[in-house]
């Protein structure tokens, strides 16, 4: 069993979410904020002990991101994340599974900004999602009470989603649904991507939003890692497929310091992969 914790930011990455997405590097969380979180997911999922998780979310939380783009002053952009009508079109488990990841990092990047409303409407989305998929006892009504109470109180927040992200995630692969849980992993890293190169109309001349877009590239590789040790199912041999054109712009680049033609073709790549997971 591995000792929970939100991976730190390695090379600055984002994911979804995300989603996702782990109490240790939230270093501004006090420990009656973290006392808060527990008491809202515990007995939510059987037994599982809330202070260990046998699968750990295997890339860093969305949320880091999400709080990076707000620490260099970008500002929330409406309309940018994935509309909350579009839940009612997903049918099947893939898109199920892609767009909780989706939603997931929608969550976390609502909450970065303090933004109440579209908090709590991607977590009810998130719930509509995860009951087919069996997880409707995560996103519950302990669930949504605790974050009402906290939609004001950022530090809990991050808290609460951050273990309900990883509680996802584990309890996907404990319950013999790991492929699902790629694929959740990689709709919240897709959606990430897509609001770092979406969030400033200016982004190939923000030398700091180019450097997150550069930082992306090895949580690429380890997204591909575990997508490849499940590449037996071909629902997942679809998603390595489909992520080869961003995975070739990334590897056309060498250096933080990146061409605008560089920034805009993996911005392209990634807006058509993300247009196919929410569509």
């Amino acid at each position: 069993m591995k000792t929970r914790k939100i991976l730190t930011l390695s090379a600055l990455f984002f994911v979804v979410f995300m989603i996702s997405f782990s109490l240790n590097s939230c270093k501004s969380g006090t420990k009656e904020n973290k006392k808060e979180a527990r008491e809202a997911t515990k007995d939510l999922v059987g037994n599982i002990d809330k202070d260990v998780s046998e699968f750990v979310y295997p890339l860093p939380s969305a949320y880091e991101v999400t709080e990076m783009l707000n620490r260099i002053g970008i500002g929330y952009m409406l309309g940018t994340s994935n509309s909350v009508e579009n839940a009612s079109r997903y049918f099947t488990a893939k898109s199920k599974a892609y767009n909780i990841g989706v939603y997931g990092t929608d969550l976390s990047y609502a909450s970065t900004y303090k933004m109440t409303q579209e908090t709590m409407l991607y977590l009810e989305a998130i719930n509509q999602l995860g009951t087919d998929l069996g997880i409707s006892s995560i996103y519950n009504e302990d669930l949504l009470k605790s974050m009402e109470r906290n939609v004001n109180n950022k530090d809990s927040l991050v808290e609460i989603i951050s273990i309900t992200i990883q509680d996802t995630y584990d309890y996907l692969n404990k319950n013999g649904k790991g492929d699902l849980s790629i694929l959740m992993v990689a709709g919240g890293w897709v959606e990430g991507m897509y609001l770092t190169t979406n969030v400033s109309e200016n982004y190939q001349n923000n030398p700091e939003i180019v450097k997150v877009i550069y930082a992306q590239k090895p949580s690429l590789a380890s997204l591909l890692k575990i997508a490849n040790e499940r590449k037996e199912n071909s629902e997942i041999q679809e998603l390595i497929d489909e992520l080869q054109p961003i995975k070739k712009a990334y590897d056309a680049v060498t250096s933080e310091k990146m061409t605008d033609e560089q920034v805009k073709t993996i911005a392209t790549a990634v807006e058509n992969l993300r247009n196919q997971i929410i569509s």
